[in-house]
């Protein structure tokens, strides 16, 4: 296609963007949405839907934010949430300009000393008791993300898909304590934000099924596809690297040291008290689903253990309590 140089403030440019940005995306769009049954609009979260769609061989309900993203065999169905740390705007550290993520330099000054970001997250949210009641129904949770490789040099992007079971104790908890503690407290209500690769992620037991990267040239490389190639339980880091985490207390943590057996000291330090239970889990044999479940209950349980009575029945029967 014949590249060209537009004006902004031009008819011809004004054309040439309706074309390039909605009538050929929205052909695109309408032409896999008749693939994968995903809804038909064109945004980023939607895009991770249809990717989720392939990947697992499992259509949409056709439906946007609401209804079920991914339906599955025997009447099941999934939840799908993307998060998308491409394009994010970043700043000059000298001038403090805006700086797009496409740019080497800023605009302004020229100067390279620039500011990424990447602080995007999955949001899940929970707008009254009905929806609580059924957060933990979805067979599966089907995370997205599409990020760079290496924020310095914003050339090529990964994208990667991690299946949560909302069961296991680090999501179902998680939920409980974020309804009827954190929600509860807030004015804003706003949705519970999940980072990528922090500990409230870590303890979900999410399984890699799928990435791939984008190279700069736009050619795509898959290196992991579900029924191609082996699925990967994110592990946990190494335990010192939490301590700076504002939800696991000493008392949490030591609660966590007496549930799967590590004798150790008692220094009010979280950093040396999870160096000690990292050197007993090297030396164990216990697995990193054990691991998870025992830090999510020392985690969690001190701060939902009130609420378990008034749980809805069918929501406290999936989380096994």
């Amino acid at each position: 296609m014949e590249q060209r140089n537009y004006t902004l403030g031009t008819v011809e440019a004004s054309e040439q963007l309706i074309n390039d940005l909605y009538i050929e995306l929205r052909k695109k769009v309408n032409k896999w949405a008749s693939i994968t049954h995903q809804t038909a609009q064109a945004r980023m979260g939607y895009v991770g839907q249809h990717l989720v769609s392939v990947a697992t061989g499992c259509p949409g309900g056709r439906s946007g934010a609401r209804g079920k993203d991914l339906v599955l065999p025997n009447d099941e169905h999934a939840e799908i949430k993307t998060c998308y740390r491409v394009d994010q705007l970043g700043k000059c550290n000298d001038c403090e300009a805006a700086v797009a993520a496409i740019e080497d330099s800023c605009p302004r000054c020229g100067s390279t000393d620039l500011k990424r970001n990447d602080d995007s997250k999955w949001l899940i949210g929970i707008r009254h008791d009905e929806e609580f009641a059924e957060i933990l129904t979805p067979k599966y949770y089907y995370l997205v993300l599409f990020e760079f490789t290496d924020l310095t040099s914003p050339d090529t992007i990964q994208s990667s898909i991690w299946r949560v079971v909302p069961t296991v104790p680090g999501f179902a908890y998680c939920m409980i304590d974020y309804y009827r503690n954190i929600r509860a407290a807030s004015k804003s209500k706003a949705p519970f934000n999940l980072w990528p690769f922090q500990l409230k992620f870590d303890l979900m037991r999410p399984v890699l099924i799928y990435r791939s990267q984008i190279t700069k040239e736009d050619d795509v490389q898959t290196m992991i596809f579900p029924g191609r190639d082996s699925e990967q339980l994110h592990a946990l880091h190494q335990l010192p690297r939490y301590s700076q985490s504002r939800n696991l207390t000493v008392g949490k943590i030591l609660s966590f040291a007496e549930s799967i057996g590590a004798n150790i000291e008692h220094p009010n330090n979280k950093r040396r008290l999870l160096e000690q239970i990292q050197r007993f889990l090297d030396e164990s044999h216990l697995t990193t689903e054990i691991t998870m479940d025992s830090l999510s209950k020392a985690l969690y349980w001190p701060d939902i253990e009130q609420h378990i009575e008034g749980l809805p029945e069918g929501l406290k029967a999936r989380a096994g309590l």
